[in-house]
């Protein structure tokens, strides 16, 4: 879902959109709550538009860093299915807890 499409729903106070992603939920939370300050006289109309301009900037950085997550998820799947000695040992690294977490 677009922000455009995310901020309209959320001004006519439409119900959450199924199938958000963590990052999109909580842009959507943030325009809820953004609208219902405004119509009750909390923020002024300049107010909210300039945070529903941070907002947008938000919810650009936080697609992106999803994809990015995204990615790094999948090459860590495809490195675990590594039959090379030197992955695996890395992998193994990776995946191990540090005796910090004892």
């Amino acid at each position: 879902m677009d922000f455009e499409e995310m901020n309209q729903r959320a001004y006519d106070r439409k119900p959450e959109p199924d199938g958000l992603t963590p990052a999109e939920r909580m842009i959507w939370l943030a325009l809820r709550l953004l609208y219902e300050l405004h119509f009750h006289g909390g923020l002024t109309r300049a107010e909210g538009v300039a945070y529903k301009q941070e907002l947008k900037k938000d919810y650009e950085r936080n697609l992106t860093q999803e994809a990015e997550w995204l990615r790094a998820g999948t090459a860590m799947k495809l490195l675990r299915q590594s039959e090379n000695p030197e992955v695996k040992k890395i992998c193994l690294l990776y995946t191990s807890p540090s005796p910090r977490d004892a």
